[in-house]
C-alpha cells in the first residue's frame, strides 16, 4: 500500500498567567497572533510564550483518509 503524506507544523504555547498549555498552528505564532487563554481568560503574546514546535506528519491512505499520525523535532527557520 503506498502512502501519502501531508504535514503540519504546530506550536505549544504557555499561558503566563496560569500556566495553561495551548496547541496552535505556528503560522499564528509566527505572525505574532495574540491568544486568549481558554481557562484564565488572559490575552498574550504567542512568540513571548512558545514552548515548543513540532512537524506533524499525517500519513494518508489509499481511499484518502488519515491512516495515523506521527511527530518529529521541528526548526524555526
Amino acid at each position: 500500500m503506498k502512502h501519502k503524506f501531508s504535514f503540519l507544523e504546530v506550536v505549544f504555547l504557555k499561558c503566563p498567567k496560569c500556566g495553561n498549555v495551548i496547541v496552535e498552528p505556528s503560522w499564528l505564532s509566527d505572525i505574532d497572533q495574540d491568544f486568549q487563554c481558554a481557562d484564565c481568560g488572559e490575552f498574550f503574546s504567542a512568540k513571548n510564550n512558545e514552548l515548543d514546535r513540532k512537524m506533524l506528519k499525517f500519513a494518508i491512505d489509499e481511499d484518502e483518509r488519515i491512516e495515523n499520525v506521527s511527530f518529529e523535532d521541528s526548526k524555526k527557520v
